[in-house]
């Protein structure tokens, strides 16, 4: 199974970057419940923080494809590779 590590330090600092700025949010989110902010305050801030989730997973995702191909064009195939993929992907979708 690849690794984050395999990712490259810019990528990696990029999704940490992404998921400390979600966990805000999320910190935001809890404070906005308990004061009683309107549902469609509550409502409008958790769709922003699914699609910051679903960016940090697509920069993974497209990480981990890049290092795939990075590996078959330089013919090192794993024959678990593409099982691999497809478990990533399942896991995307």
């Amino acid at each position: 199974m690849t690794k984050t590590t395999e990712l490259g330090q810019e990528t990696v600092e990029n999704i940490l970057k992404r998921l400390r700025r979600i966990e805000g949010q999320v910190r935001g989110l809890q404070k906005m419940v308990a004061e009683g902010r309107p549902c469609d305050e509550v409502l409008t801030q958790m769709t922003a923080t699914k699609k910051a989730m679903e960016a940090a997973a697509t920069l993974i995702l497209h990480e981990f494809l890049n290092v795939c191909a990075a590996e078959v064009s330089e013919g090192k195939v794993d024959p678990k590779k593409p099982e691999e993929i497809a478990t990533m992907l399942k896991k995307f979708i």
